[in-house]
């Protein structure tokens, strides 16, 4: 072989063996069977192609899409890596058509049709499941027309000849009526031809769109989308990843679901076009938005909302009164009082939904909710006690604090005078408030912190039962209680204090047990032989008597004066007549 050729090929094998290997991406199309596929490497969908079914893009692949794909009803795509759209489409065949009244904008809604020149009568057609009743039609200043059932005919007519002159279609509520007006279509007739508009083809205002969404587009925590030059339409989209895009539009989409904290939207150039709420995102209190230069549906659908699905208050304890204000966009003023664990919900905007605490308004301005907790008050047997007023977070399930309060617990339980079976123990339990409020009144007769003790793992036999004292901030306190046992063998005292029963968070002012030093409990020793104790408290009983009869009798005989009887003859006599 040359030489040469022999250097070349060795060099090429080598600068093979070197350069990094990279996986190659593929061209291919989306399933078109309503199978689920699941790609394996790096995929490019370049050609204009329906997409039936569900797709999953793993961690760590690529799917990129620069051309337009139309997704067929129920289809999915679930994004775990990477999705890239680079100047192409994601429309939904199906996406939402209909319109619904949003009786919360005020008391009209309109509709504006095209039409030219001319009388035609304008044909409205209700959503399936819908009807026309309890509002109006007016076309622009004509007669309100009241509708009823699932369609309503009107006359209309156009005068000025400029083409797509048209006129306005507006709608209104009928006073202390109530129903739902969802618009599925408009058509114009006339003499030679019939125009039909979808509901959402047309410009409104006072609108929202009512529907199914077309398919699901899910970006899951760790993946991304990114893209440019784009329009994603009649989906679902929920964003637990990263979202980026440039000059992109989302239509017939909203809102965009937000949530977590590694969630984000990033938009500049583009924007958003036609919501099924009055929001085009809606986001938790922990998400990112970035909107630069972003164009929203506008009228009643304002840019973004945070939310807080339900927010629950967690207190130390159950009977807790306090007040918010500043709650929700009302900005009400709320008087609320803890439940037996503690707990405290937070009422909803509404009667039943989330709670809003920021909202993107499609003027560009932004409101943000800036509650406060204050007149916190705790009444226990120890006390009443003050929390300190705060803004109330925007978490779930935040926790409120009490700065100012007592804590007690048991530093020692000491055996002061032992005794044996049948008699009684001398114990001193000494209690620490380690707190920076006083447990108790000393100006009141009341012991306010009582303790409870347990021999073993019963009940022990104390006397006073529930023994309590006053423990004032930062000080200690002795109790002195007697105690009784039953069984003869060693045993051990154990005594922690009695929290007020409003507590609902362990340990929150105190608590734990501390144990005594062990006692050996047994039957006192026997007397020494001899008279019995019965006998000897007999006798006694008897020389104390015998002493005091004769002290009282000589006390009697020198006390007592001698009497003489005389007795007379005629006494005498008349005792001999009986």
């Amino acid at each position: 072989m040359n030489k040469r050729i022999f250097v070349i090929l060795t060099a090429i094998l080598m600068l093979g063996m070197v350069l990094p290997i990279t996986s190659p991406t593929i061209a291919a199309t989306p399933p078109s069977d309503g199978s689920t596929v699941t790609l394996t490497e790096d995929t490019n969908w370049n050609q204009t192609s329906t997409m039936n079914g569900s797709v999953i893009v793993p961690a760590g692949v690529n799917l990129t899409i620069s051309e337009s794909i139309s997704v067929a009803q129920g289809s999915s795509l679930d994004v775990q890596g990477n999705l890239i759209m680079d100047g192409s489409q994601l429309n939904a065949e199906n996406p939402p058509s209909d319109l619904q009244f949003w009786s919360a904008y005020g008391s009209t809604s309109t509709l504006f049709l095209p039409e030219s020149i001319g009388a035609f009568s304008i044909n409205i057609f209700s959503a399936p499941g819908y009807n026309l009743s309890n509002y109006t039609a007016q076309w622009n200043d004509g007669p309100k027309d009241d509708m009823e059932g699932d369609n309503h005919t009107t006359p209309g007519s156009v005068v000025n000849p400029l083409p797509g002159a048209g006129g306005t279609l507006s709608f209104e509520s009928i006073l202390g009526e109530y129903g739902e007006l969802v618009i599925d279509r408009i058509e114009v007739e006339r003499l030679t031809e019939t125009n039909i508009y979808e509901a959402t083809e047309l410009d409104h205002t006072g609108w929202l769109l009512r529907g199914d969404s077309g398919f699901s587009l899910n970006i899951q925590n760790g993946a991304t989308l990114t893209a440019t030059d784009s329009e994603i339409s009649g989906a679902d989209i929920t964003i637990n990843g990263e979202f980026a895009a440039t000059n992109t539009v989302v239509s017939a989409s909203g809102p965009v679901t937000l949530t977590g904290s590694d969630a984000s939207v990033s938009m500049n150039g583009g924007g958003f076009d036609g919501s099924r709420d009055d929001h085009d995102i809606v986001s938790d209190t922990e998400a990112q938005i970035s909107l630069t230069n972003v164009e929203g549906t506008g009228g009643i659908v304002d840019l973004w909302e945070r939310q807080l699905a339900s927010q629950v208050l967690q207190f130390p304890g159950s009977g807790i009164k306090f007040n918010l204000t500043g709650v929700g966009p009302a900005e009400r003023t709320l008087q609320g009082l803890s439940m037996v664990d503690g707990t405290y919900l937070v009422p909803a905007n509404y009667q039943q939904g989330p709670r809003i605490v920021e909202i993107g308004f499609a003027d560009g301005t932004i409101w943000t909710e800036s509650a406060t907790v204050s007149d916190i008050e705790w009444f226990t047997a120890w006390g009443t006690y003050y929390g300190t007023d705060g803004n109330l977070e925007k978490s779930a399930n935040p926790s409120v604090q009490f700065d100012t309060i007592p804590h007690i617990s048991v530093t020692s339980v000491e055996i002061t005078k032992q005794a044996h079976l049948g008699k009684r123990a001398t114990v001193t339990v000494t209690l620490s408030n380690t707190g920076n409020a006083d447990a108790g009144n000393p100006n009141d007769l009341i012991d306010s912190v009582a303790i409870e003790c347990y021999d073993g793992e019963n009940r022990a036999d104390i006397s006073p039962t529930y023994p309590a004292a006053d423990v004032m901030a930062g000080e200690t306190a002795e109790i002195e209680l007697k105690w009784g046992h039953a069984q003869e063998g060693n045993a051990t005292l154990s005594c922690s204090p009695l929290t007020p029963s409003q507590v609902a968070i362990e340990g929150t002012l105190g608590g734990g047990s501390v144990l005594s030093e062990i006692v050996v409990w047994s039957v006192a020793d026997e007397a020494p032989a001899g008279m019995s104790p019965m006998l000897i408290s007999f006798l006694v009983a008897l020389v104390v008597g015998l002493g005091l009869v004769t002290y009282f009798t000589a006390l009697h005989s020198r006390d007592e004066p001698t009497r003489t009887i005389t007795v007379e003859r005629d006494e005498l006599d008349d005792l001999d007549d009986i």
